[in-house]
């Protein structure tokens, strides 16, 4: 199985696209990308708690695609 994360399935215009052989792998490659590239769209993702709500709302944009 192979997951997809895009970062216009969030809404953002941004060609940014990962893929992976885990969701927790696709995951924090988006999260890393989104804090780096993303910070004026998403103003808070410091603390333990927002970065677990990030990673969950990029969990549920991740898409399963065919391998």
């Amino acid at each position: 199985m192979l997951f997809r994360y895009s970062c216009k399935d969030m809404g953002l215009k941004c060609d940014f696209i990962v893929k992976g052989q885990t969701l927790e792998e696709v995951t924090q490659k988006a999260l890393e990308h989104v804090r780096e590239n993303h910070t004026q769209d998403f103003q808070t993702i410091r603390t333990p708690a927002e970065i677990e709500s990030m990673q969950r709302a990029l969990a549920r944009s991740t898409r399963v695609v065919p391998g």
